[in-house]
C-alpha cells in the first residue's frame, strides 16, 4: 500500500478532500512549471527550445527544492536558466501564479478523485494493517495495554492517563457492572474506571450505634483479668533483657549464613550505562522520519539511496549557455539597435542594469567580436580573466558564448544580405518578401541542420504563386546556404 506521506488527497471529516502536503508541494512545483513556459512563450522562443528550458529546469527543482517554501528562494536560480532579469521572472509570477495554481489544482484533484474512483480493492498485508487503514486509528505514543479487572485499557505508565474501551467494547463492560446508559440515567456518564473501583471496592463498614449516655470505661488492669484469665498464675514475673550469659557462647552459623547471603543478595555493584548510542539512534530516527514526511523528491521521478553522496553542483550558467539560442541573441541585437535609433542613451542604461549577468556578458562579447571583425586586436585571454574576476561566469562559459556569437553573427549577415537581395524586386515581389519574411528567418535560425533548413524554406516555395517569384525566392535562398555553408564552422 502507498504510504500516506505519498497521497495527494486525504477525506475530512466532513467528506471533503483535501490536499496534503505533498499533494500541495506538488501543485506548486507544476505551477511553476506552467507559468515559466507561458513566459519562454512570450520572448517568441522555439517550442522544442521552450521544452528543452523547462526540462532544465524541472530537473533543477526536482534535485535542490525539497518544499513548498523554497519556491522564493530560487528565484535568482530560475531567472538564470530562463535568461531574464529576477524582477522580470518575480513580475511575471506574481501577476500569474494565482490563477495558474488554481488550474493546476483543480485539474490535480479531478485527476486523483478519477484514479480514487477506478482504483482496484486495496490489498493488504496482514489483517492489522487493514483495520488501521480502515478505522484511520493509530496507536496513541507511550500508551500501553493495561488490565483493569475486567477492562482492557490503554494506559500511559508516564502519567496515569488511561483510554477505556469504545463502542460495543464499552457497551459490554457497562452491562457486565451494571451501569445504565446515557438515556437511562438522569446523571452524568460513569466512566468504565470509576465504576469498576467502586465494583470491586471492599463492603462498607456499618457504623455502630452509639447511645447518647457514655458508658463508664474499663480500667486496663480489669480488660487484662477478663481476657488472660486462663493464663495468669500469679507467679512473680521475672523480666530479663539481652541474650542469657553462658561460659562458652555459641555462635548461630545458619544465622551467621544467612545474613552473609543477605548482605550478597542486596549488594549491587555501580553500573555506568552508556546511553549515549540509544539517544543518537532515537534522534537519528526521528530526523529521518521528518524528512520522509518533507520530502518529495523521490515521488516525482527520482529516487535517492540514504547514503549516496550528493550530485555535482551544477554550473547554471553552462546549462544557460547550452540553451542559448540564435533567437534571443536576435531579439538582444534588436533591442540594442532600437535604443541607438533613438539616441536614448539612459534608457539603454536602465535597460543594460535590468538584464541578467549572462546577458550583459553576451552584449560586451558581441563589442568585441565586432571589432575583431574589423581586424582591430583583442587579447580575448586578458578579457576572459577580467570577466570571470568581476562576475560568477566562468572563462569556459565565457569562451562558449563567444563562440556561439560568431556564429550567430554568420546567420544575421546571411539574413542581411538576403534582404538587399530581395530590394532589388518589384513591388509585388517585395509585398510577398514581407509575408514571408518570419518564416525565412525562422527556416535558418534552423542552421547548422542545413537538412530541416531546405525543408522550411521548400514549404515556404509551395506558397509563393508565380513562376518568377517562385524562381527569384529559389535563386537567393540557393545563395544564402552557399554563402552560410561556407562560413559556419562544422
Amino acid at each position: 500500500m502507498a504510504e500516506s506521506s505519498k497521497k495527494v488527497l486525504e477525506k475530512k471529516g466532513q467528506g471533503e478532500y483535501e490536499f496534503t502536503a505533498y499533494g500541495e508541494f506538488l501543485s506548486y512545483f507544476h505551477a511553476h512549471i506552467d507559468i515559466f513556459k507561458r513566459l519562454l512563450k512570450t520572448k517568441k522562443m522555439d517550442p522544442s527550445q521552450v521544452e528543452e528550458v523547462a526540462k532544465q529546469i524541472k530537473s533543477y527543482m526536482t534535485g535542490n527544492i525539497k518544499k513548498t517554501d523554497q519556491f522564493f528562494e530560487h528565484l535568482p536560480q530560475f531567472a538564470t536558466l530562463l535568461g531574464v532579469s529576477k524582477e522580470e521572472v518575480s513580475a511575471y509570477l506574481n501577476a500569474n501564479f494565482l490563477e495558474v495554481l488554481t488550474k493546476v489544482q483543480d485539474k490535480l484533484k479531478n485527476q486523483e478523485l478519477e484514479k480514487m474512483k477506478n482504483a482496484p480493492a486495496p490489498s493488504f498485508a496482514s489483517i492489522s494493517e487493514e483495520i488501521v487503514e480502515g478505522l484511520h486509528f493509530n496507536h496513541p505514543k507511550d500508551f500501553v495495554f493495561a488490565q483493569k479487572g475486567i477492562l482492557m485499557v490503554l494506559e500511559n505508565p508516564l502519567t496515569g492517563e488511561i483510554i477505556e474501551p469504545q463502542g460495543l467494547m464499552a457497551a459490554s463492560a457497562k452491562a457486565a457492572l451494571s451501569i445504565p446508559s446515557g438515556a437511562e440515567s438522569e446523571k452524568e456518564p460513569v466512566s468504565l474506571t470509576e465504576a469498576l473501583a467502586v465494583a470491586n471496592a471492599p463492603p462498607t463498614p456499618v457504623a455502630k450505634k452509639q447511645s447518647l449516655i457514655l458508658e463508664k470505661e474499663k480500667s486496663i488492669l480489669q480488660e487484662i483479668a477478663e481476657t488472660f484469665a486462663d493464663t495468669l498464675t500469679g507467679e512473680k514475673l521475672e523480666v530479663k533483657i539481652g541474650p542469657e550469659v553462658s561460659d562458652t557462647p555459641q555462635i548461630d552459623t545458619k544465622s551467621n549464613g544467612s545474613s552473609t547471603k543477605s548482605n550478597e543478595e542486596y549488594e549491587i555493584e555501580d553500573l555506568e550505562f552508556d546511553d549515549s548510542s540509544d539517544s543518537s539512534s532515537e534522534s537519528g530516527s526521528s530526523f529521518h522520519e521528518t524528512q520522509e514526511h518533507d520530502d518529495f523528491s523521490d515521488d516525482l521521478g527520482i529516487e535517492y539511496e540514504e547514503e549516496q553522496p550528493p550530485p555535482p553542483q551544477l554550473d547554471l550558467n553552462l546549462v544557460r549557455l547550452g540553451n542559448y539560442s540564435i533567437t534571443e541573441f536576435m531579439d538582444l541585437v534588436q533591442t540594442i539597435t532600437t535604443y541607438q535609433t533613438k539616441g536614448d542613451q539612459v534608457g539603454y542604461q536602465n535597460w543594460l542594469r535590468s538584464i541578467s549577468e549572462f546577458d550583459k556578458a553576451v552584449v560586451s562579447l558581441r563589442t568585441q567580436v565586432l571589432k575583431e571583425q574589423k581586424n582591430e586586436p583583442v587579447d580575448w585571454n586578458s578579457l576572459f580573466q577580467m570577466m570571470s574576476s568581476k562576475s560568477e561566469l566562468k572563462p569556459d562559459v565565457l569562451k562558449g558564448i563567444v563562440k556561439k556569437i560568431k556564429n550567430f553573427q554568420i546567420v544575421k549577415l546571411t539574413l542581411d544580405r538576403m534582404i538587399q537581395e530581395f530590394k532589388k524586386g518589384s513591388p509585388e515581389f517585395m509585398q510577398i518578401v514581407k509575408m514571408a519574411w518570419p518564416h525565412i528567418q525562422k527556416s535558418f535560425y534552423e542552421v547548422p541542420n542545413y537538412q530541416q533548413v531546405q525543408t522550411l524554406l521548400r514549404g515556404i516555395l509551395s506558397r509563393v504563386n508565380g513562376d518568377a517569384h517562385k524562381k527569384e525566392f529559389s535563386r537567393i535562398f540557393t545563395m544564402a546556404l552557399n554563402f552560410i555553408q561556407s562560413k559556419f564552422p562544422v
